[in-house]
């Protein structure tokens, strides 16, 4: 995948597109190595071509063990570092490599220039944000509490995939509880027709 090939970028005029591609910095990445702890501030936003990166949480932080918020592959976009790219704001997780990643990193100074100047980089890229760190404040809100159901499913949306291709055994790791609390409250929210489970992968209504 090539940065262009980013749905974000497709409506970028001429000027937009070379003020990216001359600001973009490719960058390649060994497996382990940390992007951001909690805390930090990005000054760049992370275009992935490549590979794998885990954004988690900390043991003791909400009162849980470390817990995987969602992992970042190419084509998905990692709303903590977009969020505080562009807001000046401290992450509210940390980012590792899961595997070597190749990538480009684009400056917050040309993030803020296509919000400025491009109209339907704006509107995407607002929208999805807004969207994904409400998801993600109600997950974190929602650790360790009863309602399995709707933190299942504002896990899901925070991967940012109309697709997700994962097991139900992995979702149990991820948010802490068995295999079959994971099955029975994903059919409940597939009765409602939130999702649509099939075999090694769901799908987010658009219902949500």
């Amino acid at each position: 995948m090539e940065l262009l090939e980013y749905h974000c970028f497709k409506d970028l005029s001429n000027e937009e597109i070379e003020k990216l591609q001359n600001s973009a910095k490719k960058i390649i990445l060994p497996s382990d190595y940390i992007l951001y702890y909690k805390g930090d501030i990005c000054e760049d936003v992370l275009f992935l071509k490549s590979g794998t990166v885990r954004i988690y949480i900390q043991p003791n932080e909400l009162s849980c063990e470390e817990m995987t918020l969602y992992e970042l592959n190419k084509g998905s976009q990692c709303v903590v570092n977009l969020f505080s790219t562009i807001s000046g704001q401290k992450t509210i997780a940390n980012a590792i490599t899961q595997t070597a990643i190749e990538g480009w990193l684009v400056p917050k100074e040309t993030i803020n220039y296509l919000i400025n100047n491009s109209p339907s980089f704006r509107e995407f890229k607002m929208t999805s944000v807004n969207k994904r760190i409400t998801a993600l404040i109600s997950l974190l809100a929602d650790i360790k509490f009863s309602n399995i159901e709707q933190q299942l499913l504002n896990w899901l949306y925070v991967q940012g995939l109309d697709k997700i291709k994962i097991t139900h055994d992995k979702i149990a790791s991820i948010i802490g509880v068995t295999r079959e609390t994971v099955s029975r409250n994903l059919k409940k929210l597939e009765h409602q027709g939130l999702i649509k489970l099939n075999r090694g992968f769901i799908v987010i209504s658009d219902n949500y």
